[in-house]
């Protein structure tokens, strides 16, 4: 026995010294600042007291200087605002950019080394001249001066005198169990800061109304000038002149202001000489004490703000009840400009961007308000774990709005009338925000779990992940527990863990012992995974005189169920079935006898469903799993309670078929479907003739190399030329497009760069009607052309860039051919132009056998473009015209050249380079050059001209300026072209259309 308890000492020796005991460091920050409102300046002094709570020896001290970030673009703020598409920091000028400097750090009063970080310039390393041990404590002191940026960035900024000063003085960083925490400044990613006390004197003119951090220690003066702005704000009623943003000259006698707070991991404050301030008072539920309660805006929204004292009142005392009571004597909103958000929280204070109307300005300072519990007490590391913060506020936010507003609708007061009837969002409740915003995403499996680090969100999955996805399957733990039984075990976390920083294996702890429940469904599954929750009823039995409910777990998470029985609308009955304790993905569950209308699962809507049109059964009638048919004009939000069917009148014109006028009959709206198809008749008033497009689509998400597979046929019909002189009287075409499309998995979701390849394979059948003394044979003629093409695009909003290459056979009778083509385009983007650059696209195409028929080959400026598009990709207003205004619609493809020339089309090589270069003024104005060579063309053929873009990218008009191969007998006016780019795949499919 011995030798066995020797064995285990020498097993867990080894992880017993690895498992350190929870730390944390204390700090006591003094820091003097003055503001210099002329040149938005602060010269400032620190003096940090610096306690080494840890077991180990510190060498050195990592400080973040976050003011930095601001000074070059290169920045990591600066690559992540890139990154994102938010260029405006990216073409900034210098004046507009912020820095820290005059920096001279000393420890005891001795001078010490600072490193700067080679990567970050926003962080930097003191080098102790000895190591700090444990449980000693030294003075860092050190002045600083900042270069205020513009606000329009970020979080620190100004925008004229209205300033936000956050993240704006040398901070350490976070010194834990897993060592430093020396993170760079991001916009998308806050922030993991140590707790401490902080004594701050702020120096600036004495008309400044001030937001900060912390309780006002010389404060006598100022609160009497503040309850008089106070008085003056409410003597107004409301009437504010709301146009009336005038910055006051500044008072040339300055104050001083002096803050003092404890148990914080930071210190914000906001100055702005307009505000006009109110004041209030709220009691605890737990303590009863009181809190002082301000706010203070400008005359921009300021009609918003008269009730913002209650906003802030009810924030506080329902976080507090739900929670645990807040902790400090004060809490302050302040209207400010805001670039990263509609809210940006800190300790004590809360700054708000615009809100647009009062609902969404208390939302917004409700949540702001509850971060600070969720970041500010119970300070977890946000930047890898910011579902901690954000995903928890979010949910008592979900909470605040339903206890307060429990019949309000996602659409408000015009939920039933005017556009909120058109679009049917009567059925959604203001919870649906949290519910589309999450599966916008996750119906593409473009989701991510939650636990990840905040900076490898794409921005959509920022939102619909990290807020709106966490706020769900909390609620949906809430209502699985209880409201009592979740409240003691969030209460319990609070007590344990406020002004510390923990992780998501202490969160959990606290609800699993507090519950007694094992939870690992939603530990493990729900936050780490992005397995989805999915139950669908299969059958009611009603033999055993109640009813017995089959239910499938479609899903990938076996978590508990609610099944409900509904009896004239209303919920009868409701039991909870924890099903992670069933084997298998069938479970039959019985619920109280009872008269039901309707079985239903989930019937309030408290489980992260990805899809609940299979959540119903009817005991009653015919098709029991089949919800009542609505046919809805336009398009609607999926209500699961219905069988949607959607309808709009669509119109159309082209010179065969004039006026054509129809209706579009599709499935599919928002959020998008698996299974969508669209069907468009219409009828054409000069042929006479039946028109217009269809398509049908499946999507399939396999867990592989392939994020989605996409398979679907589309087709359309419109009438095409009359040609009188080969005894043609008219023609119609009608074309199948059978395609599969595998879209490669990314290997970080955050990357703009896309990879497809598609199978392809069009099938057009040209019928023309022949006249009596036709010399023509055949009335038809067939064309089957396969493709396999692979594209890549980098949809970066900087210098985006693609390229692709097709292997195209054609099948057509009298025409077999092999054809490779290749193009590349990269995208130059000018300093300082916002959607100004240069495009760059090269082509090159090979033939390994030639077709009798031209149009298949390759050739410069044609004479109709129409005509040589052999795969009718395009729509064309006068597909065959070679004369007319209509002909000189063009598509730029294969050369892409854009007028018509005299050289060959019958080409079986080609290669081409195009130009298009924006004029930098503020006109839609390019100057364009084409060129190329071909095997069957002797010299380079040459085009160059001047663009007109009506339409970017959608209808543009071409002026050519001098052309090699012009082609004879075309007045100016003829050469003239334009674009016409109007795609038909697949018309309501909002989400594809805009690239979301």
């Amino acid at each position: 026995m011995r030798i066995i308890h020797l064995l285990l000492i020498f097993c867990i020796m080894p992880a017993l010294a690895d498992a350190k005991e929870y730390f944390q460091q204390s700090l006591h920050y003094t820091i003097d600042v003055r503001l210099d409102d002329i040149k938005h300046e602060l010269h400032g002094f620190e003096t940090i007291r610096y306690k080494n709570n840890s077991p180990d020896a510190l060498p050195f001290i990592y400080f973040h200087l976050w003011p930095n970030a601001y000074r070059e673009t290169n920045t990591a703020l600066g690559k992540q605002l890139t990154e994102s598409g938010k260029l405006d920091f990216h073409f900034s000028k210098p004046k507009d950019r912020g820095y820290i400097d005059s920096l001279n750090f000393m420890v005891d009063g001795q001078s010490v080394k600072m490193e700067a970080d080679p990567k970050h310039i926003d962080i930097c390393k003191l080098i102790l001249n000895k190591p700090l041990q444990p449980g000693e404590e030294i003075t860092i002191t050190t002045p600083f001066h900042v270069k205020i940026p513009s606000a329009k960035f970020s979080r620190l900024g100004h925008i004229d005198q209205s300033y936000q000063i956050s993240q704006w003085y040398p901070k350490p960083a976070v010194y834990d169990n897993n060592g430093w925490n020396q993170i760079p400044y991001l916009n998308q990613g806050e922030f993991y800061s140590e707790y401490g006390t902080f004594d701050v004197t702020i120096t600036l003119p004495k008309n400044y109304v001030v937001g900060a951090t912390g309780d006002l220690v010389n404060g006598e003066k100022e609160t009497e000038w503040l309850n008089e702005k106070v008085k003056a704000t409410e003597e107004k009623n409301g009437n504010f002149t709301t146009s009336d943003l005038k910055f006051p000259a500044s008072d040339a006698e300055m104050k001083s202001l002096h803050y003092h707070q404890e148990n914080v991991h930071d210190f914000a404050w906001f100055a702005d000489k307009r505000f006009h301030v109110l004041k209030g008072e709220v009691t605890l539920p737990h303590s009863k004490r009181k809190v002082t309660t301000w706010t203070m805006f400008t005359n921009a929204e300021a009609n918003l703000w008269s009730k913002s004292i209650e906003y802030m009142n009810d924030a506080i005392y329902y976080y507090s009840l739900w929670n645990g009571d807040y902790p400090y004597n004060h809490a302050t909103a302040v209207d400010g400009t805001l670039s990263a958000g509609a809210g940006m929280e800190y300790p004590n204070v809360t700054v708000i961007g615009t809100s647009g109307s009062a609902f969404m300005l208390e939302v917004v300072i409700v949540h702001e308000v509850g971060h600070n519990w969720f970041y500010g007490i119970l300070g977890s590391n946000e930047r890898t774990h910011p579902w901690m913060d954000e995903g928890l506020n979010s949910f008592n936010e979900l909470r605040y709005v339903r206890n307060k507003y429990p019949d309000r609708k996602l659409a408000g007061s015009s939920a039933e009338n005017g556009p909120g009837k058109i679009f049917d969002f009567a059925h959604l409740k203001q919870k649906a925000q949290y519910e589309l915003s999450y599966l916008v995403n996750a119906r593409r499996g473009l989701d991510q779990p939650m636990e990840l680090p905040a900076h490898e969100f794409t921005e959509l999955n920022y939102g619909g992940i990290v807020y709106s996805k966490s706020a769900l399957v909390f609620d949906y733990l809430r209502a699985f527990l209880g409201n009592d039984t979740f409240d003691k075990a969030m209460q319990r976390y609070f007590e344990e863990w406020k002004f510390k920083h923990p992780a998501p294996a202490d969160l959990r702890r606290s609800i699993e012992e507090s519950t007694g429940k094992k939870l690992d469904w939603f530990f493990d599954d729900m936050i780490n995974t992005t397995k989805k929750v999915d139950y669908k009823i299969c059958h009611v039995n009603k033999t055993k005189g109640y009813p017995e409910v089959t239910i499938k777990n479609k899903g990938g998470i076996s978590g508990p169920v609610q099944v409900n029985g509904i009896i004239d609308g209303k919920m009868r009955t409701s039991v909870w079935y924890d099903l992670s304790k069933v084997e298998g993905k069938k479970a039959v569950v019985g619920i109280p006898a009872g008269d039901y209308d309707r079985i239903v699962i989930d019937h309030p809507g408290e489980i992260p469903e990805i899809s609940r049109k299979n959540n119903t059964y009817k005991m009653k009638g015919l098709f029991k799993k089949t919800e009542p048919l609505r046919l809805q004009f336009l398009g609607a939000v999926e209500n699961p309670d219905r069988t949607q069917l959607f309808f709009a009148p669509i119109g159309g014109w082209n010179y065969y078929d004039k006026g054509m006028a129809g209706i579009a009959v599709y499935n599919h709206f928002f959020p998008e479907r698996k299974f969508q198809y669209t069907f468009a008749p219409m009828y054409g008033f000069g042929s006479k003739t039946l028109t217009g497009f269809a398509s049908v689509s499946q999507t399939f998400y396999p867990k592989t190399f392939f994020r989605n597979i996409r398979i679907g046929v589309s087709g359309r019909r419109f009438s095409t030329a009359a040609f009188p002189d080969a005894g043609i009287s008219s023609g119609t075409y009608f074309k199948i497009d059978p395609e599969i499309t595998f879209e490669l998995r990314k290997k970080r979701m955050r990357s703009s760069f896309t990879q497809e390849i598609t199978l392809r394979e069009v099938m057009v059948d040209e019928h023309y009607k022949l006249l009596p003394d036709a010399i023509m044979n055949g009335q038809d003629q067939y064309i089957r052309i396969g493709q396999v093409t692979y594209s890549a695009k980098n949809k970066r909003k900087l210098n985006p860039y693609g390229f692709s290459i097709t292997a195209e056979n054609s099948q057509t009778s009298g025409s077999e051919y092999t054809k490779l083509m290749a193009s590349a385009s990269y995208y130059i983007s000018y300093r300082g132009k916002k959607n100004k650059g240069l495009d760059i696209r090269v082509f090159g195409g090979k033939m390994f056998s030639e077709p009798a028929d031209s149009r298949f080959m390759f050739g410069f400026g044609y004479p109709s473009s129409g005509m040589f598009d052999y795969t009718y990709d395009h729509l064309y207003l006068g597909r065959y015209e070679t004369s007319g205004f209509l002909s000189q619609q063009v598509v730029q493809k294969d050369a892409g050249f854009i007028h018509q020339t005299n050289a060959s089309f019958r080409n079986t090589s080609i290669a081409a380079l195009n130009v298009n270069a924006a004029v930098p003024v503020k006109l839609p104005v390019s100057v364009y050059a084409n060129t190329g060579m071909a095997n069957n063309v002797n010299d380079v053929i040459f085009e160059t001209g001047a663009s007109f873009s009506i339409i970017k990218n959608i209808c543009e008009v071409y002026f050519p300026i001098y052309q090699t191969h012009p082609a004879t007998g075309l007045s100016y006016a003829e050469k003239i072209r334009f674009t016409l780019n109007i795609h038909l795949a697949n018309p309501f499919d909002l989400a594809r259309d805009f690239n979301m």
